[in-house]
């Protein structure tokens, strides 16, 4: 599934190339590893604009803000490992889509990005807790560059 105007929607997870705000403050300016991220598309922004989330199997550590990722979820979408993971949601990337260069294409598929898309039931327990860290200031987000 390659990302056009239309699937590039809330709840799309895709392979990217993340840039963790800690890396972008030592001056790196490409991510280190791809891994899927879930896409949230903002309202009232620039056409394309997109955020992006990390989608991880490392347990978030105490005071971070995190959503877990229902097994059914993960199954469903294929996501790679067998380990529970979660959502990051104080740590974003700023994109705009189509045209980012940091999605990564399967190497199985090299015209396809996308697992596939998270459940509506599942993403308003995300934009809830998003929510939250934007209410809180604790989400960093890296503006990536084109």
């Amino acid at each position: 599934m390659a990302v056009t105007t239309e699937t590039a929607e809330t709840g799309l997870v895709v392979r990217y190339s993340f840039l963790w705000p800690r890396e972008h403050d030592r001056g790196e300016r490409e991510g280190r590893k791809d891994r899927p991220v879930c896409l949230v598309v903002p309202v009232n922004v620039a056409p394309g604009a997109v955020v992006v989330f990390p989608i991880t199997t490392q347990d978030p550590l105490p005071g971070r803000i995190a959503v877990a990722v229902p097994e059914t979820e993960r199954r469903r979408l294929k996501l790679p490992g067998d380990r529970p993971c979660w959502i990051m949601l104080d740590e974003a990337n700023g994109d705009v889509m189509p045209g980012s260069f940091h999605l990564v294409p399967f190497e199985t598929h090299p015209l396809r990005y996308a697992y596939g898309r998270f459940s509506p039931a599942f993403m308003r327990v995300v934009l809830r807790t998003m929510a939250e860290a934007i209410r809180a200031r604790q989400l960093r987000m890296v503006q990536r560059e084109r």
